[in-house]
């Protein structure tokens, strides 16, 4: 009898181990993959978002569940980032530049007019330079799955109209939290302040800042035409985003899921550019119809202005830096 025992309680302790080592493997249990964003529901990132869901859950059937948290409602960008390397978030996409904090030659591809349109960027990211960025990036606990149109950047501000740098003399322009990023706006002629997406609203509405900058998507469904009342199209950066997982809840993931996870961030990525093109194409009417003044800033007065952010790249960087933005100028 106490041999009978014996056996049970053993039988009873690898039961409980196998159920703490491999909860995956019980019968029943479903992944949830968790992806956050900082923009609001009907923006272009999370039109991308529930694209990733849809064709996921499609494909996977019940046993994936994709959540969708948006506005910023599990943290800010930065701290989206760590959850992700800790291992507490599945997906989350920032600018290359934004990842330059951990990997600092990536803040070079937020150099002012280095890319053309969308396409330029398209080119550059789906081809050997994305492959060779990815590899850069993960050494950082995530994986790159794809890329996302961040899209082309204006400035708004509530003072004055930019047409040329002279015009931003003065002006405290919220930026991003990326060094070339907020170099650039310091050539164009700003005082520019590194500040998170999510306290930009308020900070304007108190003028704590002047301005900013963003793509018209972000700018209209932000509703920054409350707080602002001029818009000058300076489309002074083109930003691309990068789709990350985490890197130690990726390799718990058994692998027809990962292929499953992988094929959908680069299906989605058509359907993601496209709504970013379309807003592009739309909603300046929209701004126009809220009040904002629209101007054309000078473009090439602006792009001049920007060069000798290069040369700083190639004297912080070297080669490497030079042989980038050769290479991004070079493609067609």
């Amino acid at each position: 009898m106490r041999t009978v025992l014996r056996w049970a309680g053993v039988l009873v302790l690898i039961l409980a181990v196998v159920g703490v080592v491999a909860p995956s493997a019980v019968a029943g249990t479903k992944t949830v993959i968790k992806i956050g964003t900082g923009v609001a529901p009907d923006h272009p990132e999370n039109i991308g978002a529930r694209k990733i869901k849809e064709l996921v859950e499609k494909k996977a059937g019940d046993r994936v569940e994709v959540q969708v948290f948006t506005d910023n409602q599990i943290g800010d960008q930065r701290t989206m980032v760590e959850n992700l390397r800790n291992g507490t978030q599945e997906i989350t996409w920032v600018t290359v530049g934004f990842f330059g904090s951990y990997e600092p030659i990536l803040n070079v591809i937020e150099s002012g007019y280095l890319f053309r349109d969308s396409h330029h960027s398209y080119k550059v990211f789906d081809g050997p330079m994305g492959d060779e960025i990815r590899a850069l990036v993960e050494k950082h606990g995530v994986k790159l799955l794809g890329y996302y149109e961040a899209g082309l950047r204006h400035i708004t501000n509530n003072v004055r109209p930019i047409n040329t740098p002279a015009d931003l003399k003065g002006l405290k322009i919220r930026t991003p939290q990326a060094k070339y990023h907020l170099n650039t706006l310091k050539y164009m002629g700003a005082n520019p302040v590194a500040m998170s997406f999510g306290e930009l609203y308020t900070a304007m509405q108190q003028k704590v800042v002047d301005g900013q900058e963003n793509p018209l998507s972000n700018i209209y469904k932000a509703k920054f035409y409350e707080v602002n009342k001029y818009l000058s199209l300076t489309g002074h950066l083109h930003l691309t985003h990068m789709v990350m997982y985490s890197a130690k809840l990726w390799d718990k993931l058994p692998a027809d899921l990962q292929k499953i996870v992988r094929e959908a961030v680069i299906e989605s990525q058509e359907t993601q550019r496209k709504a970013v093109r379309d807003d592009d194409e739309n909603l300046l009417k929209e701004l126009k119809a809220k009040g904002m003044q629209v101007n054309e800033g000078d473009r090439e007065a602006f792009r001049k202005a920007v060069l000798p952010l290069r040369d700083d790249a190639v004297k912080e960087f070297g080669p490497k830096a030079k042989e980038w933005i050769e290479r991004i100028e070079a493609t067609k």
